[in-house]
């Protein structure tokens, strides 16, 4: 199985940084992710996934990547559909899918009708059409205009608001910090770092006064992103949700305790 490409057939698991499940969860994997094998240890292997993060899995989450090989990607913009068992709303479902999901369809070349066939497990099934658009390229360079980018940016952020705080999470039942800011740049196909620092392989640092939309603001264990304003977006552990915060002192939103560990902006290295 190593160095083989595989995909997550749940709606979500959890990968850990031990063969364990009682060990700690280093992030969430949505249906459809894809993951290299590197290593294997009883009923778990050690994955590594398209943007370098790497602990274990247990073997039934995954299904080899040829079963859906020359076949169309989608992504979930919803916050959640059904997979379903038939083109009909009447229909038990297989699963519910998470925003940010990736489903494979062989049947048709772009979004027509109300529903979508996919594979799933080598069966056919149906999702909704209005919770799904085509995925965008990783690291495609955005087709309108910046300042439009920019704003999709902050509305993909802030249509988690409300989403509680999880450890890990990347989905929209539970979502950290870094999870919001990885999930809203995927959405758009631009690749980031799932972790709380600024890491310069995805973006470089820029001064306050030059701070955009979209842009990121690091703080000391913690990332967010600018909605402009002094305002920005962000998974709060010690709120318990996603909620928006200023660094505005007058503002009735203002976190001392944020505004006391703010490190720096950083910008997209594709923007």
């Amino acid at each position: 199985m190593e160095n083989k490409i595989f995909i997550i057939n749940r709606p979500a698991i959890y990968m850990h940084t031990s063969p364990s499940t009682s060990s700690e969860v280093c992030d969430e994997l949505l249906y459809g992710t894809t993951v290299k094998i590197i290593g294997e240890n009883g009923f778990f292997c050690r994955c590594e996934t398209s943007y370098g993060y790497s602990g274990y899995i247990n073997k039934r989450y995954l299904d080899e990547l040829h079963t859906f090989s020359h076949s169309t990607p989608y992504v979930v913009t919803a916050a959640s559909c059904d997979m379903l068992t038939e083109p009909t709303y009447t229909k038990r479902p297989v699963m519910t899918l998470s925003r940010g999901s990736v489903i494979c369809s062989r049947h048709m070349p772009a979004l027509s009708g109300k529903f979508l066939p996919a594979i799933h497990k080598k069966h056919k099934c149906y999702l909704p059409s209005y919770a799904l658009s085509p995925l965008i390229k990783t690291g495609a360079l955005p087709s309108e205009p910046i300042s439009v980018f920019r704003k999709k940016l902050c509305d993909d952020a802030l249509s988690y608001l409300g989403t509680p705080y999880r450890w890990g999470g990347k989905s929209s039942t539970g979502i950290d910090c870094s999870g919001l800011c990885f999930m809203t740049y995927f959405l758009n196909g631009l690749p980031l770092w799932r972790d709380s620092y600024a890491d310069k392989r995805y973006v470089h640092e820029i001064s306050t006064e030059k701070a955009k939309q979209g842009d990121l603001l690091y703080f000391k264990g913690h990332v967010a992103l600018y909605i402009g304003d002094g305002e920005y977006v962000h998974a709060s552990a010690s709120t318990g949700f996603v909620t928006v915060n200023s660094l505005n002192k007058n503002s009735i939103i203002y976190r001392k305790d944020l505004a006391d560990s703010f490190i720096c902006f950083a910008r997209s290295n594709f923007l």
